[in-house]
């Protein structure tokens, strides 16, 4: 036991001797990270468009007029439209009133039918009830001059009181029965409306069962198959409209001023190549997007070549004004959010400190619009400092970094 002892004392101390060497040690310094940088600089918001011929924008291709067409019931597919021996398919062009799509019509036949059965059925008791009405009011008239008679004949005292009480009676009773049979009229009647209101919600059915082309158009979509099963609502075809175009593109500040509401302008497409595209301001969103920081413009083509579809890209150049304004910016990808407020702004400047090595510094900014990869800075850095580009978001304040050549 006692050497088991001291061997345990012996290395306990060891251990201890270890580790106070172990923290004389110093740990090895931590590497630089190395990003790369540019410099904050002046640029031109359009680019190099922005020349003697304006600057330059990317527009969408949408269709003027765009339409999900449905079903209002439910039911099952019969038919879709053939053209050129086949099912019309998306790209497809197809006239106004063309029958694009047919429910099976035997659920809403047999509908109509029970409709026009109740229909009869409550027009064939006019008849009967206009006989009634004809019969009670005769039997009034009849009453009528019986207690006339009746009332003469009391005053000349050739009629007992019981005897003129009973000819009183009897007419206020056929008063009776013709409001009676009058009222039954105004149920008849009641009813005539219901069943000729459940006819004509039969019928519309039978006609909503058939799904037309409101007008010419082409197939941008196409959701069902014959056989298969329609919801109520649920969009079977998206059609657009064959007339016009539109062009959507979106323009900063500084170049929302120079647009006019019925001012013409004229695009291009590489798809159509020498294919000019002639249109007219149509709209200018009158606010800018919250995101993208530009005012939306829409630009309506009257007269769009046949190749022309939703979806194509075309550009298009603003008439220049005077000359193009140098600002202040970075690469969007060396903006950050401030680590001490996500809702502000940062970027992560490249300096020199007092010992001599390279850090980067956060530098709170305000940014303006947003110009392909560049973004404008309104305060913050000054041209010519450097600020990272490339994993901005994960160094830290004061990390010491290495500059990328």
């Amino acid at each position: 036991m006692k050497i088991t002892k001291r061997l345990l004392l012996v290395l306990i101390s060891s251990l201890s001797l270890a580790g106070l060497a172990c923290k004389d040690e110093k740990l090895p310094p931590k590497m630089a990270t190395p990003v790369q940088v540019q410099e904050a600089g002046n640029f031109l918001p359009g680019g190099a468009g922005s020349s003697d011929e304006g600057e330059r924008y990317s527009a969408s291709i949408l269709p003027a007029s765009q339409l999900e067409l449905g079903f209002r019931t439910g039911g099952l597919i019969a038919a879709v439209h053939r053209s050129g021996g086949r099912e019309v398919q998306e790209g497809d062009r197809v006239g106004r009133g063309i029958v694009l799509a047919r429910l099976r019509d035997d659920d809403f036949a047999l509908k109509v039918s029970q409709a026009e059965s109740l229909l009869r059925e409550a027009r064939s008791a006019v008849e009967a009830h206009r006989a009634q009405l004809a019969e009670a009011e005769s039997a009034l008239r009849q009453a009528g001059r019986d207690l006339e008679r009746a009332t003469k004949l009391f005053e000349s005292r050739s009629l007992t009181r019981p005897e003129l009480d009973g000819a009183r009676t009897k007419s206020e009773m056929a008063q009776a029965r013709v409001e009676a049979v009058r009222a039954q009229g105004a149920v008849i009647e009641a009813k005539i409306a219901g069943a000729q209101a459940l006819v004509d919600e039969a019928k519309l059915a039978q006609q909503d069962a058939v799904l037309r082309a409101p007008f010419d158009c082409y197939i941008l979509k196409r959701m069902a198959d014959v056989g298969g099963l329609a919801a109520p609502g649920r969009p079977v075809f998206v059609i657009a409209g064959q007339g016009s175009a539109r062009a959507l593109f979106g323009v900063p500040d500084i170049a929302v001023q120079r647009i006019r509401p019925g001012q013409s302008l004229s695009l291009t497409t590489e798809a159509l190549p020498g294919t000019p595209l002639n249109g007219v301001v149509s709209r200018i969103a009158p606010a800018a997007d919250l995101k993208t920081r530009t005012f939306d413009v829409e630009v309506t083509i009257a007269r769009p070549p046949l190749g022309l579809k939703p979806g194509m890209v075309a550009s298009l150049a603003l008439p220049a004004s005077g000359k193009p304004v140098e600002i202040l910016g970075v690469p969007i990808n060396a903006v950050v959010r401030l680590r001490q407020n996500p809702q502000r702004y940062a970027v992560l400047v490249v300096i020199a400190d007092q010992t001599g090595r390279t850090i980067a510094r956060q530098r709170e900014v305000v940014i303006g619009e947003a110009y392909g990869g560049m973004i404008a800075i309104k305060d913050g850095v000054t041209a010519g400092d450097k600020v990272i580009t490339s994993g901005a978001a994960l160094i830290e304040d004061g990390a010491e970094v290495t500059i990328l050549r």
